[in-house]
């Protein structure tokens, strides 16, 4: 069994193949050349100094990315190829069985427009053997659709890297830090909402810093937000991000504030409860029951008054430690990149097998 895995948005499909190796498949990694920071392993993995063998390219630089994409694709050497975001598309006429996933934006907005691709996106899901999500938002969407080969799979990230540590730094010593490194992109992450809820929380919590980062689309509307709210003094704006320096501000803080538009947990929902931090965000925890066996321990929040209320909350610092602990023993018994791996083994070899979707939904249900 020889797998192609196409697309690495947010690095979901490097640490998705790392993973896979280390469980001895053999599968390949096919991702743009000259990736941007937030796509690029050699920037999150501190364990790497150059790209390993496995990895594949495609130059979207060149007018003939597609081609090279299909021609990938087309190779007789992968049985199965495993596809997400956009390019689910070209494997629906790569002639191979395909397994899609989607991330987010791809089926939120790209699924549902009359565009080129997105007619193609739709063909390609109906196509694909399994849909694969990971957010409760998106069985709603699949279903409107009419997409009925769908399994829930929590994305796999190298979470052995992420860990507890105390750490001491002087310039945050007493004070109440609230993380909020998400993109900045405002209809899906709710940076302003979580800015404007900080503001009002700064006035009862006088010690209170948030740290964000700058990247997305809206970054210069947010600085120009916290400008206008008066609290410059109290808000710290970081360069993008490596994996040590994003290991040490989850590990200084007392806070993660993640995203407040979309609901479900990402990879910096999933990192900030591996690093035992109690985490606010979007999350329509009524939507999760079933996905997993017991509820995220989490706050959750998509307004203002909600986001406020929250921190609020947490600045009792026994809280904190006892939402921070709950949340750390969820994530080390349902976030196992192992166990997950396992599954995704499983759905590979019934695809492959020719098995039904019902088969291969309760082939995964015993794997713990």
């Amino acid at each position: 069994m020889k797998i192609l895995y196409a697309g690495n948005m947010a690095n979901v499909g490097y640490y998705h193949v790392k993973q896979l190796r280390e469980s001895d498949t053999d599968i390949d990694l096919l991702m743009e050349k000259n990736p941007k920071i937030t796509a690029d392993p050699l920037i999150r993995d501190p364990q790497l100094t150059s790209y390993p063998q496995w990895i594949r390219f495609y130059n979207k630089q060149s007018s003939l990315w597609k081609f090279q994409v299909l021609n990938i694709m087309k190779e007789s050497k992968y049985d199965l190829i495993h596809a997400h975001v956009e390019l689910p598309i070209f494997a629906s006429f790569s002639g191979k069985s395909f397994i899609a996933q989607t991330l987010g934006s791809d089926l939120n907005e790209m699924a549902f427009t009359n565009s080129l691709r997105g007619v193609l996106l739709r063909r390609a899901y109906r196509k694909a053997k399994v849909v694969l999500f990971s957010t409760p938002d998106q069985p709603p969407l699949l279903k409107q659709l009419k997409i009925k080969n769908t399994i829930f799979l929590p994305l796999i990230s190298d979470l052995s890297f992420f860990k507890p540590q105390k750490i001491d730094d002087e310039k945050f010593r007493n004070k109440l830090v609230i993380f909020h490194p998400a993109s900045h992109i405002w209809n899906i992450k709710g940076n302003d909402i979580m800015i404007k809820a900080f503001a009002r929380f700064s006035k009862t919590c006088i010690n209170a810093i948030l740290i964000m980062v700058d990247w997305g689309a809206d970054k210069e509307k947010s600085k120009e937000l916290v400008k206008s709210l008066g609290i410059e003094d109290k808000v710290l704006i970081l360069n993008q991000l490596g994996a040590k320096e994003l290991l040490y501000y989850y590990n200084i803080c007392d806070i993660v504030a993640d995203q407040f538009i979309q609901p479900g947990i990402g990879a910096i929902g999933m990192e900030a409860l591996i690093c035992e931090k109690p985490l606010i965000i979007k999350c329509n925890e009524n939507a999760y029951q079933g996905l997993h066996p017991e509820p995220i321990p989490l706050l959750d929040a998509s307004t203002i008054d909600e986001i406020y209320e929250k921190l609020e909350y947490l600045k009792d610092e026994k809280k904190r430690l006892q939402l921070a602990k709950n949340g750390k023993v969820w994530a080390d018994r349902y976030l196992s990149p192992v166990a997950i791996a396992r599954k995704c083994i499983m759905i590979y070899e019934s695809v492959l097998n020719g098995d039904k979707i019902k088969v291969i939904r309760e082939n995964i249900s015993k794997i713990k």
